[in-house]
């Protein structure tokens, strides 16, 4: 297993494409080379809940792994549960927004740093 790499959206693909075929966490986090704690860990940040019209209550089933709907049988039919799913290209995009919001912000002032005494060089 890797240590300290992000995930790609090649890596995204591949945990919704393994969602969506009922794999476990630990067969995605195989296929992809990341410890299955990790590929559980984005599929719970990443969850979207789909749009619908009436205020259906979440599936029992979502309590537990996989914690989606990409992976039921029921998920083309009218199970009248309120369906959550994991998109690796919303995630994604979940992903790049947090960097640049994580990267921004004020940089400190120069009289900042000498009133806490450290150099400005």
């Amino acid at each position: 297993m890797t240590k300290h790499k992000h995930l790609t959206l090649s890596d995204r693909n591949d945990i919704q494409l393994g969602l969506e075929r009922g794999e476990t966490f630990k067969a995605i986090g195989q296929s992809i080379l990341k410890d299955p704690t990790t590929v559980s860990k984005e599929v719970k940040r990443n969850r979207q809940v789909r749009e619908s019209t009436c205020d259906n209550l979440p599936c029992p089933l979502l309590d537990k792994a996989p914690f989606v709907c990409n992976g039921c049988p029921k998920r083309r039919q009218n199970c009248g549960y309120k369906k959550i799913f994991y998109l690796a290209k919303q995630a994604q995009k979940q992903y790049e927004q947090t960097l640049v919001e994580s990267r921004e912000g004020t940089p400190p002032q120069f009289q900042d740093l000498l009133g806490h005494g450290q150099s400005h060089f």
